[in-house]
């Protein structure tokens, strides 16, 4: 491990005390190389700070009782109280914006496993960040991604359903080069007897009912998502992780069908 990444680690543990450093190091077996405190003649040399004591021990352990070591402190069983669940969350957070860049991260059980290693910081925060981290594992589509990233890392969830419903009209009207929003958009792009995009050959009864399911989803997804939000302020339109996820994901559904989509030839 390189010491700019140990020092990270140690600047993040640094919410430890003395003793609980002290405790730790024991029962993983890592020599404390902690720097005592020495009194002299002309008053005392103090001893090694937590970061000091953190950094000296570890630096000269092997990496599997570093992991070992951060895995005790990430013990999920010694933040059972709900009051300690805020200080454990962004524990683990801090700590994994470290470790990505290893291709290491603590899982929910407080392990450290193997994963994909990170070589950008926006990929790190997009990783994360609690509810960007569950749409990556999801796989949701770019096009949601592209309109709502910088509010998601701000876990402002009301503007980043809201900037990603908004994206999909704007994406209907880059494929159309129709100039109209919400209900009029959709409608008139999908419209049956004259439509602008088409993803089947609309050639008998069950193409033609998929064809309007999607144009029935866009506008579904404006009237309770989009509109809702144009018109309330933040306080009476609460967006909460969860519910964010599941629009997000409703949403992602959607452009995957405006992948399958193609510009009807003469429009």
């Amino acid at each position: 491990m390189e010491d700019s990444q140990l020092k990270a680690i140690c600047d993040q543990l640094n919410i430890l005390t003395h003793k609980e450093i002290d405790e730790y190091l024991d029962s993983c077996g890592i020599p404390n190389l902690a720097r005592k405190t020495v009194t002299t003649g002309f008053g005392y040399i103090p001893g090694s700070n937590k970061n000091e004591k953190l950094f000296n021990s570890l630096k000269n352990t092997s990496e599997v009782n570093v992991y070992k070591f951060i895995e005790m402190v990430v013990n999920p069983i010694k933040y059972t109280d709900f009051s300690k669940r805020e200080k454990y969350n962004n524990l683990v957070v801090e700590l994994n914006k470290v470790l990505l860049f290893d291709g290491k991260q603590i899982n929910p059980s407080g392990k450290i496993i193997v994963v994909k290693q990170a070589s950008t910081l926006d990929e790190v925060d997009e990783r994360v960040c609690s509810l960007s981290r569950k749409l990556y594992d999801r796989k949701i589509h770019s096009e949601v991604q592209k309109y709502c990233t910088k509010d998601l890392l701000k876990r402002d969830y009301f503007e980043a359903v809201f900037e990603a419903a908004k994206g999909l009209a704007e994406r209907v009207r880059n494929i159309t080069g129709l100039r109209l929003d919400g209900s009029e958009l959709f409608d008139k792009a999908f419209a049956l007897g004259d439509p602008y995009l088409f993803f089947n050959a609309l050639s008998d009864k069950s193409e033609k009912s998929e064809h309007n399911g999607l144009k029935e989803l866009l506008n579904a997804i404006f009237h309770l998502v989009r509109n809702p939000q144009a018109h309330k302020p933040k306080l009476n339109w609460p967006v909460e992780e969860d519910k964010a996820l599941e629009i997000l994901t409703m949403i992602s559904f959607a452009h995957k069908y405006l992948d399958m989509c193609n510009k009807m030839p003469g429009k």
